[in-house]
């Protein structure tokens, strides 16, 4: 698949997955976000686009699971209550009802990357209330 074609198609799934599992304020925010990243990013080089890509695509794969998740446990399918989570910590816990817009503890390191992007999302949210 060329590199235009992948970028569309992933522009597009991420907006649908918006549109279907996130609220309307964080919908508009989020979608904000993509199209400007993905604006930046159109005259990237090929080796630039793939991590980016790459990164896209995971968010992608979050946002879906986490929505679906949410489906589920409104449409009371499955238990809200904490369940093991497999990967490299098994005694690790979540909690499914756990998503989108919860706050992070303050505890959380954060690197000055992370600190950056969460400024400039806490930004565009002000800004999208304005509107």
């Amino acid at each position: 698949m060329s590199t235009r074609i992948k970028g569309i198609s992933l522009y597009k799934n991420i907006l649908r997955a918006h549109a279907r599992y996130l609220p309307h304020e964080m919908k508009q925010l989020g979608d904000a976000y993509v199209k400007a990243e993905f604006r930046l990013h159109t005259k990237a080089k090929p080796e630039q686009l793939e991590g980016f890509f790459a990164e896209w695509d995971k968010y992608l794969i979050h946002v879906e699971r986490i929505g679906r998740e949410k489906q589920l446990v409104d449409a009371a399918l499955i238990d809200a209550a904490p369940q093991q989570q497999h990967g490299n910590n098994a005694n690790q816990t979540i909690n499914r009802k756990k998503g989108f817009g919860q706050d992070v503890p303050g505890d959380v390191p954060f690197n000055d990357e992370q600190k950056e992007q969460l400024q400039k999302l806490r930004e565009e949210a002000i800004n999208a209330a304005k509107k």
